[in-house]
């Protein structure tokens, strides 16, 4: 799931408005923690995969004091997504790479609309590989998404009957750094949306554009929005939210990561006021080609922080065990979920060294950070009044896509021998979902039959199963049988 998915973001209404004017057609927001009004009382999902943290104040970013952070694919990646995943996640890395130092670039320069579509992958159910991990790391550089930062409900209450709320806007002009609420070249607003149930109240802003008219905001900090969808590039927004975040016009008490060190002396300083520094690069952290394990790698790099009104540099080396970015592949519990990675939980907040110890922030991203993709593969469906006979596909799969006339790249591309493909089956019946799971074993990439029946005697083929490590899913949208069974058989 995508941010975008949620109830936060409808184009298209035609009820109350509340308008908003901002100076500039455009907005960032920053993530850090949770704060501790941002519950699900107020809108908020800190126990949603969609959310890791919390759209934060101008001055409460949270950012890498490190130039160089190192990258690597664990073994369960290049299982699943093969070097043609790798080769996706690198030319992804690589639109970070190549962006100029931050006091060299322009965020003017980047267009506003980043998302594109391919109608070929988008009938195969394939979701972009590389368009997600660049809003992964889009993420994990400091970036929060826009679509939940434009209006933050902190408080509410009701008046006659009526919805009243505390709303802050969290998106911010990259030209300015004043609040916004445009995402992209829309204009946003909002009305207060709540439920009641079992005596407690739940409410939060329904966020839509002024005019209907208007295109889906667009940003890679928004997350892929859906199958078929893919980004040419970062956005203008995302660009002038990491120019802010690097700046080095912007200085905040830090401290240095635990690993970080004098270059031959014990002696460096650590704690200090401290400018953005203004570029990162992504290395990958080297392997030993003998036991695959990760080597250590040393950066060394030149420090700049500021004391007594001068600005100072000191030489400086940071040793890591394990890549700073690990990405990774595996089943996750709920098949429909796209990824899963690290919250923000591990983030330093340095907030009472920049002398305002009640505040979220400004603080410093930590690693590890560990990026898992689910091993999404085929998914069926029997609908409410259809054959229970029968099921539909409903495919969500990896893949690698653009705008040429390439055909799309699909996953699982395995480099080794697979013997084993799980399947879903959920009953979604009126009292409660019934979930079963099998393991399918066999000889890789043989195919199995999925089979219904009413009297074990009678039994019809849903759907054919390959071994191939991708998840399997079935789901029964409203089971009408008074008993129906289920089996898996080879081929």
């Amino acid at each position: 799931m995508r941010v975008q998915s949620k109830i936060r973001l409808l184009l298209a209404m035609t009820s109350l408005v509340i308008g908003f004017s901002a100076l500039n057609a455009r907005a960032f927001s920053l993530l850090g923690q949770f704060e501790s009004w941002m519950t699900v009382t107020n809108g908020f999902y800190p126990s949603d995969e969609d959310e890791i943290g919390g759209p934060m104040c101008i001055s409460n970013e949270y950012r890498w004091n490190v130039p160089v952070v190192t990258y690597g694919f664990d073994k369960s990646f290049l299982d699943y997504f093969g070097s043609n995943g790798v080769a996706a996640v690198e030319s992804t890395i690589n639109v970070l790479n190549n962006l100029p130092p931050t006091s060299q670039n322009d965020p003017s320069n980047y267009a506003t609309d980043v998302t594109y579509y391919n109608y070929t992958a988008q009938s195969q159910g394939l979701i972009d590989l590389k368009s997600e991990t660049l809003y992964l790391l889009v993420e994990h550089l400091g970036l929060a998404p826009p679509s939940v930062g434009v209006f933050c409900l902190k408080d509410f209450w009701f008046t006659n009957g009526v919805i009243n709320g505390d709303v802050l806007r969290r998106n911010f002009d990259p030209f300015t750094d004043l609040p916004s609420s445009y995402v992209g070249d829309t204009l946003l607003t909002y009305q207060l949306g709540y439920s009641a149930s079992g005596g407690e109240t739940n409410a939060w802003p329904i966020v839509f554009a002024v005019d209907p008219l208007d295109s889906n905001p667009s940003t890679v900090a928004n997350g892929v929005p859906e199958a078929g969808a893919f980004f040419t590039g970062l956005a203008r927004d995302d660009v002038g939210g990491l120019c802010y975040l690097l700046s080095t016009n912007n200085v905040n008490y830090e401290t240095l990561l635990p690993d970080v060190q004098g270059v031959n002396t014990n002696s460096f300083v650590n704690g200090a006021w401290r400018p953005g520094v203004d570029k990162i690069a992504f290395v990958p952290q080297m392997v030993d080609s003998s036991s695959g394990a990760f080597l250590p790698m040393t950066n060394q790099f030149t420090d700049t922080y500021v004391t007594n009104g001068s600005v100072m540099q000191q030489q400086l080396e940071r040793v890591t065990i394990q890549p700073d970015f690990l990405f990774c592949a595996t089943n996750l519990a709920v098949s429909s979920d796209w990824i899963s990675r690290t919250d923000t939980t591990n983030w330093i907040n340095n907030a009472a060294l920049n002398g305002n110890p009640a505040q979220a922030g400004p603080g410093v991203i930590a690693p590890p950070v560990k990026i898992t993709f689910n091993k999404l593969g085929p998914t069926w469906v029997s609908f409410p009044g259809s054959s229970e006979d029968s099921a539909q596909a409903e495919t969500q799969q990896w893949g690698t896509f653009d705008d040429s006339t390439n055909p799309p790249i699909a996953y699982p591309q395995s480099q080794t021998v697979t013997n084993q493909t799980p399947v879903y089956l959920t009953l979604l019946m009126s009292s409660k979902p019934f979930e079963y799971n099998w393991l399918v074993t066999g000889e890789s990439s043989a195919n199995f039959d999925f089979q219904t029946s009413t009297n074990l005697i009678n039994w019809t083929t849903l759907f054919v199963i390959s071994n191939d490590g991708s998840i399997n899913s079935y789901y029964d949208q409203k089971p009408s049988s008074t008993q129906r069974f289920y089996r898996i058989v080879p081929q």
